[in-house]
């Protein structure tokens, strides 16, 4: 718990998954009403990322309308969760609210304020991605292209 950035009780307001899918990955916006908050100062709704698959630790089992704990890491205006970070289904998490016992209420304050740094960190690397492809097929056909116009020429 020393390593987390953030430790709280939330109800899952939306949960947004990137319009093209390039990798398990691929971060998913997961924006909460925050209820109890036990470290970390959070605004009445705050925003957690988290990858779009288990398979690179990502947490699948969000599900809107849903109370959540949430552990989180990383910079209090970029935080994020995992698989192995402990956040669960708050019917199933009696056991961690007993050890971390009362918590406070959030900041009153609601903050919309996204970091445009980091979300078109993502869509430059979205792009940069189809770029890498993109000159890679067109080099293979080159490639293909000339293999022919080459044999062809032998005959």
């Amino acid at each position: 718990m020393n390593r987390k950035t953030a430790i709280f009780t939330g109800k899952l307001l939306s949960l947004t998954k990137p319009d093209k899918i390039w990798s398990s990955a691929d971060p998913v916006k997961a924006q909460f009403e925050v209820k109890q908050v036990w470290k970390g100062e959070l605004d009445s709704q705050t925003t957690v990322y988290t990858a779009l698959s288990s398979e690179s630790c990502g947490y699948e089992g969000f599900e809107v309308n849903e109370e959540f704990i949430v552990f989180a890491y990383g910079k209090p205006d970029r935080l994020q969760t995992g698989l192995c970070e402990g956040t669960k289904n708050l019917k199933s998490a009696q056991e961690e609210l007993k050890i971390l016992g009362a918590g406070y209420e959030p900041s009153k304050i609601t903050s919309h304020q996204e970091n445009p740094l980091e979300l078109s960190y993502f869509n430059k690397e979205t792009n940069n991605r189809f770029l890498i492809v993109l000159v890679f097929l067109i080099s293979l056909t080159l490639f293909i292209l000339l293999v022919i116009f080459l044999r062809r020429r032998r005959w």
